[in-house]
């Protein structure tokens, strides 16, 4: 019996040696804090992020005895609205390579989210007046999560920021 138990804990005991371990974070440039955001409409936010005003840039540094290779990433996207949750989702196994990098905004689910709160019936109808297309009045928080998948030691730090629309 103890032969098995030190059996069981040197292959335990190698399997964490061989865990890649990582760490690094996210950022948003081209936000203060808090701001009066100019794009109330959800798609000029997207092209805002589009054409570089804004950019989500993506950090991280990965090890596994002599080797780097490919981490598959959890995206997780939560959106605040005047300090209630109005979204959280995920979307699962994005590779990425270590290093620097822009993450392009379409990987979180922010401007659907987003979307979703300037319509509030899911299918337009065709005999709907014209809508108006602006984010409704508050304070925004998002949170952009990206989750290591697997057996990886570490973590990185999300990116939080705010605005306003008044």
């Amino acid at each position: 019996m103890k032969k098995q138990l030190l059996i069981f804990a040197f292959l335990l005991g190698s399997y964490s040696l061989s865990a890649q371990s990582l760490e690094g974070r996210i950022r948003i440039e081209g936000f203060s804090s808090g701001q009066v955001l100019k794009e109330s409409v959800p798609v000029d936010l997207f092209k805002s992020f589009k054409e570089n005003q804004y950019k989500i840039l993506f950090s991280y540094k990965a090890d596994q005895v002599g080797k780097r290779g490919i981490v598959l990433f959890d995206m997780k996207t939560t959106l605040i609205k005047d300090g209630k949750t109005i979204h959280h989702s995920s979307r699962g196994n994005w590779p990425w390579i270590p290093g620097d990098m822009y993450v392009p905004i379409e990987a979180f689910d922010l401007i659907p989210a987003l979307q979703n709160e300037v319509y509030e019936m899911p299918v337009p109808r065709l005999d709907w007046p014209k809508l108006d297309t602006n984010l409704p009045k508050g304070k925004y928080t998002v949170r952009l999560e990206m989750v290591p998948v697997g057996e990886i030691r570490g973590s990185i730090s999300p990116a939080e920021f705010s605005f306003r629309i008044e």
